[in-house]
């Protein structure tokens, strides 16, 4: 897997992002106060939503599994056995920052943008 600690650095820096820890020992990664882009716990795993059709390919993957309590929602966790580079973890990131803002309402949306080439 990935730096962990890279990876959230990534994280913080998603435009409107809010850190804090719950559950004891998760680090979660918010968007308008509330809307969880990804998490981070047992040291060394990460969960994101992802995209519908990549859901079980990525879920598929050595290290990868569909995230226990948030699966409906298309959540996959990334564990130390991931084969994917840095790149393309924080590329999933900004892609979860994407589709979780996209649910929020459309005056709350206009308040978030991302820089063009992060969406690439």
């Amino acid at each position: 897997m990935a730096d962990i600690e890279q990876l959230k650095r990534f994280a913080d820096t998603l435009p409107g992002i809010r850190h804090d820890v719950k559950w004891r020992s998760v680090d979660v990664y918010s968007i308008h106060l509330t809307k969880m882009v990804c998490i981070f716990y047992d040291t060394d795993k990460m969960a994101c939503k992802v995209d519908d059709d990549l859901f079980i390919t990525l879920s598929q993957l050595p290290g990868c599994r569909p995230e226990s309590h948030l699966a409906r929602a298309k959540w996959v966790e990334f564990g130390p056995e991931c084969p994917l580079p840095q790149a393309e973890l924080e590329k999933l990131l900004s892609r979860s920052w994407q589709l979780v803002k996209d649910k929020l309402p459309k005056a709350v949306q206009a308040l978030y943008t991302m820089p063009k080439h992060d969406l690439e």
